[in-house]
C-alpha cells in the first residue's frame, strides 16, 4: 500500500505498541522515548490516547507503561471471527495424537507467517513458540509449504518486500535454490525445514486449501532436531499431516483432488 495514505500519528502509535510488546515488564516514558526516537511530548500524547482506549496500561507504583487488555479483547475477536481457527481444533488434536508431537496452525499475513494455534500431545516435548508471533516465510516449514502453492509473482513480491535474511549458517538465502525447493515441495505436497529459523526444531508442514484453491493456512508438526529424526519418521509424519489437511481443506470448501496445479517456478 502507498505510504502516502499512512497517518503518521497512527503509525507512531503502532510503533509504540510493538515496542511495548517486546517488554513484558513495561517501559518508562524516558525508556520508550529513547527506544522509539519519538519526541517526549508527542510520545506522551500517544500513550495517553492509547491508555484512554485500554490499549496501554499505566503502573503508578513502577512508573511504567505496559500493553493493555483491549489488545487481548481485539485479538480474541479476530480468532472468534476466523472460520479457519474454529475448523482447525479437531484436526490439530487428531494430528497431535497420531504423531505424538506439537502441532501448529499458521497462516500468511502480508508476506509473513503468523501462528494462530498450538496443540501439544501428552507425549511431546514442549516447544516454546508464542502464538501471534510473526516469522519469515523463506526459512520456516509453514511459510515454505504455503509459498510452494502461490504464483511466482506473489512469491517474488514477498521476498522483495521482506528479504531473505540468514538466521544461522543453515538458512538458505539463494533465490534459485529456494525456488528449486518450492518445486520439490509442490511435487511432494509437504515441506521439511530443519533448523533454518529455530535451530532446535525440525518442522514438517502441508498447506490447507480454501474454496478458491489457494493455501489459506499450513499445518505444521514441530519436533526437536536433537531427537535424531529418521527419513522414515519424516515421511510417516508427513503422510499424517497430508491426510489431515486434505480433510480440513474439504471443510474449507476446497473441491479439488490433491494439490492444485501451478506453472513451474523459474530458476
Amino acid at each position: 500500500m502507498n505510504d502516502r495514505y499512512v497517518i503518521p500519528s497512527l503509525n507512531r502509535a503502532f510503533q509504540v505498541l510493538d515496542l511495548l510488546a517486546q517488554e513484558p515488564q513495561g517501559l518508562t516514558l524516558a525508556e520508550a522515548g529513547r527506544r522509539s526516537g519519538i519526541p517526549k511530548s508527542t510520545l506522551f500524547r500517544i500513550l495517553v490516547t492509547l491508555q484512554k482506549h485500554h490499549c496501554v496500561a499505566w503502573n503508578e507504583r513502577e512508573r511504567v507503561f505496559r500493553l493493555g487488555s483491549r489488545l487481548w479483547e481485539l485479538g480474541k475477536c479476530f480468532l472468534d471471527h476466523s472460520d479457519l481457527y474454529h475448523s482447525s481444533s479437531r484436526y490439530m488434536q487428531t494430528l497431535a495424537d497420531q504423531s505424538g508431537e506439537t502441532v501448529f496452525l499458521g497462516t500468511m499475513e502480508e508476506g509473513e507467517v503468523m501462528y494462530l494455534r498450538r496443540v501439544e500431545s501428552p507425549k511431546s516435548v514442549t516447544v516454546v513458540k508464542k502464538l501471534g508471533q510473526r516469522a519469515p516465510a523463506h526459512c520456516t516449514a509453514t511459510g515454505m509449504a504455503m509459498l510452494a502453492f502461490m504464483d511466482e509473482a506473489s512469491v517474488d513480491a514477498i521476498w522483495d518486500a521482506h528479504g531473505l535474511r540468514a538466521f544461522n549458517e543453515t538458512t538458505v538465502t539463494d533465490r534459485d535454490e529456494l525456488k528449486r525447493r518450492l518445486t520439490k515441495i509442490r511435487a511432494e505436497g509437504y515441506a521439511v525445514v530443519d533448523g533454518e529459523y529455530n535451530q532446535e526444531l525440525l518442522c514438517i508442514s502441508a498447506p490447507v486449501f480454501d474454496h478458491t484453491h489457494h493455501p489459506a493456512a499450513s499445518m505444521t508438526v514441530a519436533m526437536l532436531s536433537s531427537q535424531g529424526i529418521s527419513e522414515e519418521r519424516i515421511r510417516g509424519v508427513a503422510g499424517m499431516i497430508q491426510q489431515v489437511v486434505q480433510e480440513m481443506s474439504r471443510e474449507m470448501g476446497y473441491l479439488g483432488a490433491g494439490q492444485p496445479s501451478l506453472p513451474a517456478l523459474r530458476t
